[in-house]
């Protein structure tokens, strides 16, 4: 009996698939990542329901160079030019 090799589907981003609206941020250092996850916590609401980012921040960050991450945010009624807001600040 031999094995049928069937091909395997790449692995699913549950996510970015949940997810209502995904963007890249670039964090240049701590204390922009701070006012990032305040703005998001006031603005979307505090919570992993609510809204995440991919990745290890603060520990790339550690290193000392910037970060791209992609911010999931879960709320439907999210406001999409709020995210230009965030690379601004």
């Amino acid at each position: 009996m031999s094995k049928q090799n069937t091909p395997k589907d790449p692995p699913v981003n549950l996510k970015e698939q949940n997810a209502s609206h995904t963007f890249r941020v670039t964090i240049r250092d701590r204390e922009h990542f701070y006012r990032i996850v305040n703005w998001l916590n006031g603005n979307v609401g505090k919570g992993e329901d609510k809204w995440t980012m991919e990745g290890r921040v603060l520990k790339s960050l550690k290193s000392g160079k910037p970060v791209s991450p992609k911010v999931y945010i879960f709320k439907p009624d999210f406001d999409e030019s709020a995210s230009l807001y965030l690379s601004l600040l």
